[in-house]
């Protein structure tokens, strides 16, 4: 059955909101926890709007992967991946994903878990908050480590586009 609509349009556009909010402090003041806090509430409305098997289990694993990348960041654990899997990058399919601090993998993962969302999803407002969480998770991603997003499909562009709205 489906989930309620009469409040989905305002709690979109107040999370959509906050997660622009949170990505402007997290990017200007170099707070990447500040993007985790603002894309929490999308992230939760996310598990609570979607109905599918798949689709459920994709937002609840975004759930938890930003759980975690919330007590990486909190704790301040480094973990280099690169040390331990004795490379610098792996390619999944065309993507080539580079390795490094355990930290970057974390709005990868939710990322590719939104992009299924978009794909598999045919809620108008499942579709809105997995983009804005597509967003927020490449925004943390950059905040994380500006230098990773060039090494993203289409991350040039991504990349010229949040230097110029941080200058």
């Amino acid at each position: 059955m489906a989930h309620e609509q009469k409040h989905a349009i305002m709690l979109c556009v107040i999370f959509t909101i906050l997660a622009l909010i949170g990505i402007a402090c997290g990017i200007y003041w170099k707070v990447p926890i500040a993007i985790v806090g603002a894309m929490l509430p999308a992230v939760i409305y996310e598990v609570y709007r979607t109905e599918g098997f798949f689709t459920k289990i994709a937002s609840i694993g975004m759930l938890a992967v930003l759980i975690a990348e919330a007590v990486l960041i909190i704790g301040g654990i480094n973990l280099n991946l690169a040390g331990i899997a004795g490379r610098t990058a792996i390619t999944f399919r065309t993507f080539r994903i580079p390795l490094g601090d355990v930290k970057i993998v974390g709005p990868i993962i939710i990322a590719a878990l939104s992009v299924i969302l978009m794909r598999r999803t045919a809620g108008k407002y499942t579709i809105w908050l997995a983009g804005v969480i597509l967003i927020s998770s490449l925004a943390l991603l950059y905040a994380l480590n500006a230098n990773i997003i060039s090494g993203l499909p289409g991350g040039g562009v991504v990349e010229e586009g949040l230097k110029r709205i941080v200058k």
